[in-house]
């Protein structure tokens, strides 16, 4: 299967428990695929992609230059700057008032949760509308600002402040690498079959046999639901009726979600965060066919191991050199998915994070030297040549394999599927 990206659809963060490290998740995207895809709404709603900028992103991938290998954006609209128009004004260009949108990446600006998309859509959409591509992310700050400070349709801030310009810098910063062809783009292209990825993600057991007339009314609008706001703000809103069931079926629905935006893009995604809830949710598998469902568009790739957080606590130089030592690997496992190229780069990764102290090198040092030289000093002390030649012998034969059966132990497929493992993808 050739992999042309992989979607690393997961929740980043570097704190909160259940949350994977940004860093060491955009790492391994960038080693497990030819090119990482994100969506217009991750970079322009996405609080690490918006607080780290595109010279940050720059940084934790060891790059110097263009991310247009690297990254690629799917984007609603032909440039970056009118999906952010869009955003706030729907599919519908000619609306005179602004869509609901929750922007959840203002917190990361210090910015306390507002009801802003309630606000929002009471709010005239003239300006926004008329104004001119370079305009958009200030004038869309400002109508946020606004909507902030006050719940009036008519108050109008003409030029952000605070944490709102830094969100115009924020977006400024994204829409120029892209307008300059430091970052490629590609409009969305096909359609978004939601319905037909639901079909496939039959309902977890969890939930089918629930008997709760709140989690069946939830799983009834779910079901209907082809729009993410819409679909998260019914389970905020029901969370108290459906208790403990409401996390699953937010796992159950995005992950359905995930698969539609996979393959409307002709793209595999990759999960990184263990998802035991709703793995009885995927599509049941023949006898033969992992491999099969490892090319087809829109499959959900399992990932276990410690990969992530290894890759995260490399400095940036470190990493660019496991990049380029490991790159004959990482191309193998793009090129042909399989447990053994799997094996390959999880081995390529642990040598290149192995720290080995002097104390450690001299006791694997004396090792090997006993280990061969043991046969040749019983030999010695025979008293016969017969004995003398058989032990010299056991040494070649018998002493210098078992050493090096210590280093071939290290690198069996036990310990490097501790680094990288994916359960579905063939051997």
């Amino acid at each position: 299967m050739e992999q042309k990206s992989l979607d690393p659809a997961v929740d980043p963060g570097n704190g909160p428990a259940g949350r994977l490290p940004f860093a060491g998740v955009l790492r391994a995207a960038d080693i497990l695929s030819q090119r990482i895809l994100l969506l217009d709404v991750q970079v322009l709603d996405g609080a690490l992609f918006l607080t780290l900028g595109p010279d940050g992103i720059r940084n934790i991938l060891a790059r110097t230059d263009s991310l247009d290998g690297v990254l690629a954006v799917a984007s609603r609209k032909p440039t970056l700057a009118e999906s952010l128009r869009s955003i706030l004004l729907g599919s519908d260009l000619d609306r005179t008032v602004l869509a609901r949108f929750e922007f959840s990446a203002l917190t990361a600006f210090c910015v306390q949760p507002l009801p802003l998309a309630d606000r929002l859509q009471l709010r005239d959409s003239e300006r926004l509308r008329n104004c001119p591509p370079e305009e958009v992310a200030r004038t869309v700050a400002a109508e946020l600002q606004a909507a902030a400070e006050s719940d009036n349709p008519a108050h109008q801030v003409h030029e952000p402040t605070g944490p709102f310009a830094q969100l115009e810098l924020a977006w400024s910063a994204w829409i120029d690498e892209v307008d300059s062809g430091r970052l490629s783009l590609k409009e969305w292209d096909g359609g978004f079959d939601l319905a037909a990825a639901l079909e496939r993600r039959v309902v977890p057991s969890g939930l089918a046999t629930a008997g709760d007339p709140a989690v069946d009314a939830a799983v009834a609008f779910l079901s209907r639901s082809v729009y993410r706001t819409e679909a998260l703000a019914y389970l905020s809103d029901h969370a108290a009726a459906l208790n403990d069931r409401e996390q699953l079926l937010r796992d159950w629905w995005m992950n359905a979600y995930f698969d539609a935006l996979a393959a409307m893009h002709g793209t595999n995604w990759l999960r990184f965060s263990p998802d035991p809830g709703t793995q009885d949710s995927l599509p049941p598998r023949r006898f033969g066919s992992r491999r099969r469902a490892m090319g087809r568009n829109g499959a959900t790739i399992q990932f276990q191991g410690s990969l992530v957080s290894t890759l995260h606590e490399m400095q940036p130089p470190v990493y660019a050199l496991l990049r380029h030592q490991a790159r004959a690997a990482i191309r193998e496992w793009q090129r042909s998915p399989s447990q053994k190229s799997s094996d390959e780069l999880a081995y390529a990764v642990a040598r290149a994070d192995a720290v080995i102290s002097r104390r450690q090198a001299r006791r694997t040092v004396r090792t090997r030297v006993l280990l061969t030289l043991f046969p040749v000093l019983v030999g010695t002390l025979a008293s016969n040549i017969t004995a003398g030649l058989v032990s010299a012998v056991a040494a070649v034969l018998l002493g210098v394999p078992l050493a090096e059966f210590l280093e071939l132990r290290e690198s069996g497929r036990k310990k490097m599927r501790a680094h990288i493992h994916f359960p579905a993808v063939p051997r």
